[in-house]
């Protein structure tokens, strides 16, 4: 009879004629029904965001990629006009030179036209008196 008496405990504990315990078991249902909609649109949610990452980190990468390549068609320009500002400094250097050359060639140029000048009217003016204004 021991036995009988705990099932028959048992029974009227689940069995309450105010009906908590089926109220309480009606309530864990529902809140176990939450919990699943919950996780399910946490889920959702989770999955979403990574997709959203995805996306994101292939963007960033083709982006990165592209900036990478304009990086290294930058440098190569920057490459090719330090080459031509070299250049154009070496022709500088080279107009000046032959630019001071030629300034002193006219220098001398004058001076011994100058001083060619001055002989012939120094040998005019020695003539002159030599011969007289009316000798022709």
């Amino acid at each position: 009879m021991p036995i009988n008496s705990s099932k028959r405990s048992s029974s009227t504990a689940m069995m309450k004629p105010d009906g908590t315990n089926r109220a309480h078991n009606l309530t864990a249902k529902q809140n176990s029904i939450i919990a699943a909609k919950i996780k399910t649109k946490i889920a959702n949610t989770s999955s979403f965001f990574k997709v959203s990452l995805k996306t994101n980190n292939r963007a960033l990468a083709l982006a990165l990629v592209a900036q990478k390549e304009k990086t290294r068609q930058l440098e190569n320009e920057v490459v090719l006009l330090r080459k031509e500002v070299e250049n154009l400094c070496f022709n500088l250097s080279v107009c000046r030179h032959k630019q001071r050359q030629l300034v002193r060639i006219l220098k001398d140029l004058q001076s011994s036209t100058l001083n060619n000048l001055a002989a012939a009217v120094d040998l005019l003016s020695k003539e002159d008196v030599i011969t007289g204004p009316h000798f022709s």
